[in-house]
């Protein structure tokens, strides 16, 4: 069994964005503890705006940090990249200027925000959870030739899994790769775009040889059948 998972960069672009919109409040954070050190504070206010000027700037570092390695991901066309499948530590980052901030606001109003605390739960958890959340998503994701026949990922719940005998053809160029089903189905992928277009093709390129042999098995088997009277 030969499994490649199918991972695109503009995917990857858009999780990242959406990381980015959660990470803007951190300016908000850097400025609301500048304040509170500007105010000459001591105690435990002082504390309270340290924590905030660092973990704000610990959020603005790690995203400086996953930007340049998308940067690196994403310009790579044409070539395998290996995905980033250990801690994410941008929303860890989050998780801990979330506490802060829940914190924060408590001592000024002695009310509890739990939505704050609740969300600074889950972004530790998912930031901790990123490697495995990932191989889990890749696993989803995986295009898989096999003997009895090849799965063609596509949307989530939407794979397209053929026997040989349902595989009308597949065709692979510079930039697209097509799987088409006797039934008229199709699944195309973008090569220019997959983070293992080498991977991808070799995958093919196997799928196209097990058909292949499906093929002439069949017309074998049909030759050898003896003609009714």
């Amino acid at each position: 069994m030969i499994a490649v998972p199918i991972r695109y960069r503009r995917a990857h672009r858009g999780l990242f964005i959406q990381k980015l919109q959660h990470a803007v409040p951190s300016i908000v954070v850097l400025g609301d503890g500048i304040e509170h050190l500007s105010h000459g504070g001591a105690g435990l206010d002082l504390g309270i705006g340290v924590a905030e000027v660092g973990v704000s700037l610990l959020v603005i570092g790690s995203v400086i940090r996953g930007f340049r390695e998308l940067r690196k991901q994403t310009a790579k066309s044409g070539h395998d990249v290996d995905a980033h499948h250990g801690v994410d530590w941008i929303d860890i980052c989050l998780g801990a200027m979330l506490s802060v901030e829940a914190y924060a606001k408590f001592h000024a109003t002695g009310h509890l925000p739990r939505p704050t605390m609740l969300l600074a739960f889950a972004m530790f958890t998912i930031g901790m959870l990123h490697g495995t959340i990932a191989k889990k998503g890749d696993e989803r994701r995986q295009l898989r030739v096999g003997a009895d026949g090849i799965t063609v990922p596509g949307k989530p719940f939407n794979r397209m899994t053929l026997t040989w005998a349902e595989v009308a053809s597949i065709e692979v160029d510079d930039r697209w790769a097509v799987v088409t089903a006797t039934s008229g189905r199709k699944r195309r992928i973008d090569l220019g775009d997959v983070f293992q277009p080498q991977a991808v093709r070799e995958a093919l390129t196997s799928a196209r040889t097990l058909l292949d042999e499906s093929r002439h098995a069949v017309r074998a088997s049909i030759e050898s059948t003896p003609a009714d009277a």
